[in-house]
């Protein structure tokens, strides 16, 4: 039982950074008509990249809790964290402070 979960959340892993890079990706390149939101994809899909980056990273914390600690899922690990590092610390470098 242990592994099948095991399983289940590796693969719910690939599936949900795989899902978000495409759903981003097509959002963030979808065309802006300006209107009452403009740029609203581009949010949306920055949004989705997140939540898909996060999910997957739950279920590989999860995958390396459990006793399963291969080489990959640590490489996997870094290449997801540092993007993810390197895109928060530009958002917090562009955030002024509010007065």
């Amino acid at each position: 039982m242990r592994s099948l979960a095991l399983a289940a959340c590796a693969v719910l892993s690939v599936l949900a950074l795989s899902g978000s890079i495409l759903l981003g990706a097509f959002l963030i390149t979808s065309p802006s008509g300006g209107g009452f939101f403009p740029n609203l994809g581009s949010v949306l899909g920055l949004l989705v990249l997140g939540i898909g980056n996060l999910v997957s990273s739950i279920c590989n914390g999860i995958y390396w809790w459990f006793g399963k600690r291969p080489r990959w899922l640590g490489i996997v690990t870094l290449v997801q964290g540092l993007p993810t590092l390197l895109f928060m610390g530009l958002i917090m470098s562009g955030m002024a402070p509010v007065s």
